[in-house]
């Protein structure tokens, strides 16, 4: 056998380099005479000692042993890869009005009392008033708005932990609005209507009252998925989002899907040696409602199937000092008032709790607007009689109260003069001095300079309270207010000047 090294290949001339393809090569020491040209086999040549070509098996392959690199394979077939361009300008847009509408989830709310304000007036529930509750002290509920319709206290929710007291709970009775919460996020919402639903002689708006009585033979948890299943009270409770929010939601969601899908398959599987990992403890809130129902308190927590009776309003004993909010002491709670039951309630709640817990507790109030306007008429209304009693009096030199009220000022307050002159009654009190047989034109300029001293006053606290809700409607639009797009294209920019990188090192240095 000649080695590689042993062989020697003659020169090609340059006359026969054209016949290069049938040129023979001699090789040394073998009488085998080999060409350049393409071998064949031999007719004759037994076709068992051709060696076949690999084909590709068309058979299936057997399944891999590896599920996930499967699954990832699978996966790279069948999605379609997309820049990330877009996605990311998407996201970072700026988000309509329909798209929040459009959106079929619940964001978290925040308890603040400017939120659920404005979330009152945009239902059309325009004749309620949120207001913060610092203390459970008597002199602190003494200065809130009359009649107290609910209170909505926020605390942390602490899972398989939290009480049910199930055995002292009721089915729902009829006079009782009840709902539970079928979907996450909603406690907020579920909290005021079972609040607002259940106050007496309410001004609910149009849709609120739709929605009331079309839920109001339903069961609580069907009342709970009309409630979910209602585009506007949603879109509503979700004014108070931005996409970046509603992004987040989807995601968290998400997450917790896969997370449940983990904890499926890790069952299936047989047990480990290997200690189980320590899961991450989240801190979740929950709110619920406390309300007077039929002469009686109720706590009303979407959590649970069914209501829990609190009993009779009665005279309860104070109870130990505790920190509300981690702001100021309760002292206990006052007396004479369905808040006495509540109050008692909401402290052991928060004595369950860990001592570095941190409450809310909101007071759903009715909105002094229609108070202070019905002030207001009636004060009006006696110095207009006054007015028409004496103005031929000589020594009447008070000029004509409508005067000092036009038409388009008492519009601003949901009033008119001609309903003022003839539709409102008269007070016992007005009436009985003004007709005091010793009653004189003195006495009477006296009485007119008091009304306009009253008069002035409701009508400052009436533009004091349209300031209020001015405020709580500049804060959700502030919440909605999202500058996002209008940073991401800032930062854009930058980078696209190349600047963006030495701001960055310059920042870290």
């Amino acid at each position: 056998m000649v080695e590689p090294e042993q062989l020697e290949t003659p020169p090609v001339s340059p006359d026969n380099a054209q016949n290069n393809d049938t040129q023979n090569i001699v090789i040394p020491n073998e009488g085998i005479r080999r060409s350049s040209r393409a071998t064949k086999a031999p007719s004759k040549y037994d076709e068992e000692y051709v060696i076949p070509t690999y084909k590709e098996p068309t058979q299936p392959a057997i399944p891999s042993s590896r599920p996930k690199r499967k699954a990832a394979r699978i996966a790279e077939e069948n999605i379609v890869s997309e820049e990330p361009g877009p996605l990311l300008e998407a996201a970072l847009s700026r988000m309509s009005q329909d798209e929040r509408k459009e959106y079929g989830g619940w964001v978290e709310l925040e308890s603040e009392p400017g939120f659920f304000n404005a979330i009152l007036q945009e239902l059309g529930a325009k004749y309620f008033k949120v207001q913060e509750v610092y203390s459970l002290d008597p002199d602190i509920l003494e200065f809130l708005p009359k009649p107290v319709h609910g209170l909505i206290f926020l605390f942390q929710y602490e899972g398989d932990g939290e009480p049910s007291n199930e055995e002292n709970r009721q089915e729902c009775p009829d006079y009782l609005w009840f709902t539970n919460q079928t979907t996450a996020n909603a406690c907020a919402t579920v909290a005021l209507m079972n609040i607002i639903m259940n106050a007496q002689d309410a001004n609910l708006g149009v849709e609120l009252q739709k929605f009331k009585n079309s839920t109001k033979e339903l069961p609580p948890p069907h009342r709970g998925y009309s409630l979910d299943k209602n585009d506007f009270i949603r879109s509503v409770h979700n004014s108070v989002a931005r996409r970046i929010d509603l992004l987040s939601e989807d995601l968290c969601l998400d997450n917790k899907y896969e997370e449940s899908i983990q904890v499926k398959k890790r069952r299936t599987q047989k047990r480990s040696n290997r200690a189980p990992r320590q899961k991450r403890a989240e801190t979740n809130y929950h709110y619920i409602a406390y309300v007077p129902v039929n002469g009686q308190v109720w706590e009303l927590d979407g959590f649970q199937t069914k209501p829990l009776c609190l009993g009779i309003p009665s005279l309860a004993p104070n109870k130990l000092p505790y920190v509300l909010a981690n702001l100021i002491i309760i002292t206990g709670p006052i007396s004479g008032s369905w808040i006495d039951t509540a109050s008692t309630a909401i402290q052991e709640r928060m004595m369950r709790n860990s001592e570095f817990s941190s409450y809310s507790l909101l007071a759903i109030c009715q909105s002094p607007l229609d108070t202070l306007s019905k002030e207001l008429a009636t004060s009006l209304a006696c110095s207009h009689a006054l007015h028409e009693l004496y103005k031929g009096n000589t020594k009447w030199t008070v000029p004509d109260p409508f005067a000092a009220f036009p038409a388009s000022h008492l519009a601003q307050r949901n009033l008119t003069h001609e309903y003022i002159s003839s539709s409102v009654e008269l007070p016992a009190s007005y009436t009985s001095r003004a007709s005091h047989p010793d009653f004189n034109a003195d006495d009477a300029l006296k009485l007119a300079q008091e009304l306009r001293t009253e008069q002035d006053s409701l009508d400052a606290q009436y533009v004091a309270e349209l300031a209020t809700v001015d405020e709580a409607v500049d804060i959700i639009r502030g919440r909605q207010r999202d500058y996002t797009p209008a940073i991401h294209h800032w930062v854009r920019a930058l980078a696209e000047k190349g600047v963006l990188r030495g701001l960055i090192q310059e920042m870290g240095s």
